[in-house]
């Protein structure tokens, strides 16, 4: 199990992994990028339901922002999605 390595291994404690899946907790651009290494995946697989995945996608300027943030590095994305979303919380009615 993933968890098991993740705890043993890297000093990542169960509550804070489970905290982080279940969404109690939210993970700073560090532990994702410290977990993306650890799993030896990409930062995407932790935004995957973050990000658009229908490319029919017919609003161009989501298609635009989507392109560019398709070619960014993932810690560029990430610091992008973060601003995205403080803007968003700011301006909710």
């Amino acid at each position: 199990m993933r968890e098991l390595k993740i705890y043993r291994v890297h000093g990542y404690g169960y509550i804070i992994i489970s905290r982080f899946e279940t969404g109690k907790s939210q993970p700073t651009i560090d532990h994702l990028l410290k977990l993306a290494n650890i799993l030896n995946v990409g930062i995407d697989y932790f935004l995957y339901d973050l990000l658009p995945h229908n490319d029919a996608i017919t609003n161009p300027t989501v298609q635009d922002a989507v392109a560019i943030l398709k070619q960014m590095d993932e810690r560029t994305a990430q610091y992008l999605l973060d601003i995205i979303k403080i803007y968003q919380a700011s301006h909710q009615d």
